[in-house]
């Protein structure tokens, strides 16, 4: 029975996948190049850069009107501070314009379905692109009025990026006064926001639902440090909403 209920579960996600290629090929392709004066014709898709999950979760926070486009083909979410594009473009020198899968902001999308739809948060308390600066990707909120983000998520493409931002963090959260080289700064600007706003949850998410959760301990001498949780429910708004009612 086991056997059987995988089987269709990974048939429905197949499903979606190709659900997932025929959206981009005839509705957010269209709409980027149609807003940008670019043509379709230099769309170079490599499917295989998305995974089957991320695709799905992806047009799961569509179908949760999570988002809504506010045109050139840039889709932004209640508490974003910019829009997200899907795709990214080549050089200008060639015809037709080569454009490309931008895989992070597809797999941010897919970040907001997992959080309102699994763990439970208001879509109108979740936003893209942090503000000042953007520091981070992804960001939940107490209320509509907070400015500071109770969870801050960063996402990465890949695995090995994944790996490599959280053993810089870690670094320069023990010692804030490392030495930081040049492609160390997007880590370093991490660790910098964290101290500066003091959201208690970072969230690293990467390609296929990769997830590693963090509470965050602020201590003495400007040190960050990151706590790993086995348990997503800590992230959820369920658990928010059981603290509240316990400090009444």
């Amino acid at each position: 029975m086991q056997v059987i209920i995988w089987t269709r579960m990974m048939v429905g996600v197949r499903a979606m996948s190709q659900t997932f290629q025929d959206r981009i090929l005839n509705e957010f392709l269209p709409i980027f190049c149609t807003t940008r004066s670019l043509s379709s014709d230099g769309f170079k898709a490599d499917w295989s850069k998305v995974s089957e999950v991320d695709a799905t979760d992806f047009l799961r926070s569509f179908s949760g009107e999570l988002l809504k486009h506010e045109g050139r083909g840039l889709y932004r979410a209640p508490r974003s501070y910019a829009g997200e594009q899907f795709f990214w473009e080549g050089l200008t020198k060639k015809t037709p314009r080569p454009i490309t899968l931008w895989v992070e902001p597809i797999i941010t999308v897919a970040v907001l379905a997992r959080l309102h739809f699994e763990l439970g948060w208001p879509k109108e308390l979740l936003g893209t692109q942090t503000k000042g600066g953007w520091a981070f990707d992804v960001a939940t909120y107490l209320s509509g009025g907070s400015e500071v983000e109770y969870i801050a998520c960063e996402v990465k493409k890949t695995s090995a990026e994944v790996s490599r931002l959280l053993e810089l963090m870690d670094r320069f959260g023990k010692d804030p006064h490392a030495t930081v080289a040049p492609k160390e700064q997007n880590a370093f600007r991490k660790v910098k926001a964290l101290r500066h706003r003091r959201p208690p949850f970072f969230w690293a998410v990467g390609p296929g639902r990769l997830s590693h959760a963090f509470i965050v301990e602020y201590v003495e001498d400007d040190v960050v440090l990151l706590h790993e949780m086995q348990d997503l429910e800590y992230l959820s708004w369920r658990k928010v909403d059981r603290l509240a009612q316990s400090a009444i």
